[in-house]
């Protein structure tokens, strides 16, 4: 990790840096903590390096510059040559991750509604700053084309993905289902209720301090109807490795703090057309993530994470067909999703996925 610190010095020239530990290590980046001590301050930080040339460092520092303060890290320092952000250290307070996956259901609960929160409070707070979010990443991004939004691309993805597994499996895709999916690009793109998004709210991203929760990755930031970030609540978790089921009540009951949270900064959080929207969200959720992990889970049965209590991935796909063929939001969709989890429980059985363990009945 010395070796690490180097650019940092460079962007810090005055501090005095040591190395604390490592929070996080991966293909994409390395996350650590720092002391800095200079002539009035002693403090701990997080430096972030990526390590490919994609666009998690425009989105990043794109994302951090234009945040008001209390909201989420603040930016430091950065360099795009090396890939590296220094942001401020919001500490190792209980992630919403901990609450889930521990043994006290009311505390979870309470934790859902405070990730409801945070994301509600985010969400308010930024929905002015589309122009200066959209300038920040322009100045940033170089000679890659960064979007301020990638729901296009993503939903073009699965339904380009899904025929193709519905071919693999002789299953018959709906007259104007893949429609209705790539349609959602409109209906919940860029305009509307939309704001910044982190885009990987996971529960393990969101971090305790005093009394609220904070969301502290935002390389994958972008901007997108805020329906795509409450539908986390109800698929759950599409993009995370801790993705149990969560009672419809606690669910619900964390939606609720969204709306109440949010109202102020985005009156349409108020209105009927809302859940619908968020069923919607949830529905095209439900399909992108299931093209992600199929083919995985047609090999055999892994859990989403092999280091962590996670489930697995074909408990997870059965569960988000199943969510998809219940909803009346989009009809061909819901037909589609029917026939894919018949033809999968024909394979693999009636795999279902569990509550994460708050919620679990204890002996």
């Amino acid at each position: 990790m010395r070796d690490d610190l180097e650019p940092v010095r460079r962007l810090l020239p005055d501090a005095q840096l040591e190395p604390v530990e490592r929070l996080r290590g991966g293909e994409r980046c390395r996350v650590d903590r720092i002391r800095v001590r200079t002539s009035d301050a002693d403090h701990t930080a997080v430096v972030k390096r990526f390590l490919d040339a994609g666009e998690g460092w425009v989105r990043e520092t794109a994302a951090l510059r234009v945040l008001p303060p209390g909201l989420a890290p603040q930016l430091l320092a950065a360099d795009a040559a090396t890939g590296v952000v220094v942001m401020s250290d919001l500490g190792d307070g209980p992630t919403v991750a901990d609450a889930l996956l521990g043994a006290d259901p009311d505390a979870a609960a309470d934790a859902l509604c405070g990730w409801a929160e945070a994301v509600a409070r985010l969400h308010a707070a930024a929905r002015p700053l589309r122009d200066r979010f959209v300038a920040e990443l322009a100045a940033r991004q170089g000679e890659l084309h960064v979007s301020r939004s990638r729901v296009t691309g993503e939903l073009g993805d699965a339904a380009t993905a899904l025929p193709e597994l519905c071919a693999r499996l002789g299953v018959s895709v709906p007259t104007g289902a893949m429609d209705e999916l790539r349609g959602l690009a409109t209906r919940l793109g860029g305009d509307g209720a939309s704001s910044l998004s982190p885009v990987d709210t996971c529960p393990d991203d969101a971090v305790r301090r005093g009394a609220r929760y904070l969301l502290v990755d935002y390389e994958g930031a972008q901007w997108r109807h805020v329906t795509w970030d409450v539908a986390y609540l109800r698929v759950p978790w599409p993009t995370c490795w801790c993705s149990w089921a969560i009672p419809d009540d606690a669910a619900d009951r964390a939606v609720e703090a969204y709306r109440r949270t949010a109202r102020d900064g985005l009156p349409e959080v108020g209105d009927a057309a809302f859940e619908r929207d968020l069923e919607a969200a949830t529905v095209g959720w439900a399909l992108t993530s299931v093209t992600w992990f199929v083919d995985r889970a047609l090999q055999d049965d892994v859990a989403h994470h092999p280091d962590r209590t996670a489930p697995t991935r074909r408990a997870t796909v059965l569960h988000r067909l199943g969510l998809a063929a219940r909803s009346p939001e989009l009809p061909a969709l819901a037909e589609l999703s029917a026939s894919l989890r018949t033809e999968l429980r024909h394979r693999w059985g009636d795999v279902e996925l569990a509550l994460a363990p708050a919620f679990r009945p204890r002996s």
